[in-house]
């Protein structure tokens, strides 16, 4: 009986840990699916940033889901909406801003009556696949029209106590035993309890982690997918990312 209540603690924790890891895993994996949704989102809407954020969130909808049911769903969307505007940044690593600048053309829409700039997508197959004499960027236009999207996504860490001890570890937070991870936050003027590795968009006050229970960790992902639509410098910028605490 004294050797369990010795150990009991310890073995709480590393099952604890390992439904953590496990859940993380889970996530990780989510996440890789719904980045590549976000990307083919992106390729039929000219590249919006809007519309990928919007595929974003419906790929994560799965980790906020808690019920089986309609309103459930509905509930897990409104969620993984938010989250995806406030705790995600989607970063376009092609086509460069240089390659844009290269391809490029002004093109009129009749039916919207607006002119916008944008790399062509028709006929690409029979385009100069050589390098333009002009060109900057360095690739051709076929690949210039590969959109690759990166995603840093915060998400938050559910299993008690060992969801703390991983945020104070990856932030790299001082003063984690008494005094500290378990009894109270670190003595500091920093409400972040001044982290040598800190996230910037992951991070929370530790006071609003005590008392929410909220305590993220970034996650990232990529995903490369071709173009279904001519991509536009203007659809990218019309979600702008969150830029953090």
């Amino acid at each position: 009986m004294a050797e369990f209540i010795i150990i009991a603690p310890a073995l709480l924790f590393v099952c604890f840990g390992i439904l953590q890891f496990v859940l993380l895993y889970q996530a990780k994996s989510t996440l890789d699916v719904a980045v590549l949704e976000a990307a083919r989102e992106g390729a039929v809407n000219h590249g919006s940033m809007q519309a990928m954020r919007s595929g974003l969130a419906r790929g994560l909808a799965p980790l906020y889901a808690r019920q089986a049911s309609a309103e459930g769903v509905s509930a897990a969307l409104a969620k993984a909406q938010t989250d995806a505007a406030n705790y995600s940044i989607i970063t376009v690593l092609n086509p460069t801003s240089a390659a844009i600048q290269d391809y490029s053309r002004a093109r009129y829409y009749p039916d919207q009556a607006a002119n916008y700039s944008e790399i062509p997508n028709d006929s690409l197959m029979y385009r100069d696949a050589a390098i333009a004499s002009a060109a900057t960027s360095g690739v051709n236009i076929q690949d210039a029209y590969l959109l690759k999207i990166h995603v840093h996504y915060c998400y938050t860490l559910y299993v008690p106590l060992v969801n703390k001890v991983i945020y104070y570890a990856t932030n790299v937070i001082g003063s984690i035993g008494t005094m500290g991870l378990l009894t109270r936050e670190p003595a500091n003027q920093d409400p972040y309890g001044a982290p040598r590795n800190a996230d910037v968009l992951c991070k929370t006050q530790l006071k609003d982690g005590v008392a929410t229970g909220r305590w993220p960790i970034a996650l990232d992902s990529e995903a490369i997918v071709r173009m279904q639509s001519p991509l536009r410098a203007s659809a990218l910028n019309d979600s702008p990312n969150p830029t953090g605490n």
